[in-house]
């Protein structure tokens, strides 16, 4: 699999388009079309997605250049001021989750939107955001794996490549894994957000900790692979979050289990209330 010859796909006005933009803007009006598609669906306000769209995009933005910068600080502390340039690469996508959430959430209260009903048709697109966002890193020539030799391998420019192994030419295309892994659980969480209403066994918010578990345990599969993982002690700081991710979204999926009935479901394909009991 070739690389990229230019990292540049087009100027604009004397500034520089990259690939690595396209592919993340594309996977942002992929996300909030899947979204809204599935709020039709489910009988909610196709229009609220895009009135948090904006702010979800910068404020991931700033949460997930902020993660990666805290990781390298040493190297931004030294160079403060590439800390700023998010067109090269680096973002942590663990921090880009947690500001969006709490955004969302944030904004769920103060239009008075059900959070747990929304959360399950945000992942879904989060989740295809991530598949074709991914492509960005094939664009910059990041976030491969070690050396291969199997036919899918990518080929890596001399400058891109670690030290250690500048003597390898393909890797593993971590970035496709983890592309097509996003895409099978988009698929899986698309289901989930529009069968919630239809299934007893399903509830309000299953899809949200079906997606912390599932991306967590596909992260550190991955991450088992990859060569470039910032560390934050012992072991790389992506596992440390996905491991969280999936205790959370693990422990939170069996306690709705527990629970002796379902969560309210709100939309349409919701089941008509039943009238209560009365004593005569």
């Amino acid at each position: 699999m070739p690389s990229p010859a230019d990292p540049v796909a087009f100027t604009l006005f004397g500034i520089g388009v990259r690939w690595y933009a396209i592919f993340i803007l594309a996977g942002i009006v992929a996300a909030v079309a899947l979204i809204r598609w599935l709020a039709e669906r489910r009988g909610l306000d196709a229009e609220f997605p895009l009135d948090v769209a904006p702010w979800l995009v910068v404020g991931g933005v700033i949460g997930a250049r902020l993660t990666y910068v805290l990781v390298r600080f040493d190297y931004f502390a030294q160079h403060p001021a590439e800390a700023f340039n998010v067109r090269l690469g680096g973002l942590a996508i663990h921090g880009a989750l947690i500001a969006g959430a709490l955004i969302f959430i944030w904004f769920c209260r103060r239009r008075n939107q059900p959070f747990w009903v929304w959360s399950d048709l945000v992942v879904a697109g989060v989740a295809l955001g991530q598949a074709i966002g991914r492509w960005g890193n094939w664009a910059n020539q990041e976030a491969f794996g070690r050396p291969t030799t199997l036919p899918w391998g990518l080929r890596i420019d001399f400058a891109h490549r670690p030290p250690q192994f500048a003597d390898f030419a393909t890797f593993h295309p971590t970035f496709l894994y983890e592309s097509l892994f996003n895409l099978v659980n988009a698929a899986v969480l698309t289901w989930i957000a529009l069968n919630i209403p239809r299934r007893d066994w399903l509830r309000s918010g299953d899809g949200l900790w079906t997606y912390c578990a599932a991306y967590g345990i596909g992260r550190l599969l991955i991450e088992q692979v990859r060569i470039d993982s910032l560390y934050i002690g012992p072991l790389p700081g992506p596992d440390w979050a996905s491991g969280a991710l999936v205790l959370l979204g693990l422990t939170m999926l069996a306690r709705g289990r527990l629970r002796s009935t379902p969560a309210p479901r709100t939309g349409r394909g919701a089941p008509p209330p039943q009238p209560s009991p009365r004593s005569d």
